[in-house]
């Protein structure tokens, strides 16, 4: 595997080796800056998908099996059920 350097300020390293400190001790392995970069990525990246539009083609499947009732929707999509 390759690696390179890249300029970060003080505090954006200072940042980093407090994350890989708090996941070293929530883990309990070593854990890197490298690692740390990756799961920041992986984070920016899976909420930037949650963000994207969904189509309504994906809904189909779930619209059809809560047999189109609106209580049902509510509680589907938003997590709660109308009182």
């Amino acid at each position: 595997m390759a690696y390179t350097t890249i300029k970060v300020t003080d505090e954006v390293k200072r940042k980093l080796i407090k994350l890989a400190g708090e996941i070293q001790a929530e883990k309990g392995e070593e854990v890197s800056l490298n690692d740390v970069i990756e799961l920041l990525i992986d984070f920016y990246e899976s909420k930037r998908k949650v963000k994207k539009g969904l189509k309504m083609e994906d809904f189909n499947d779930l619209i059809i099996e809560m047999d189109y009732s609106s209580e049902k929707v509510d509680e589907v999509v938003y997590g709660k059920v109308n009182s």
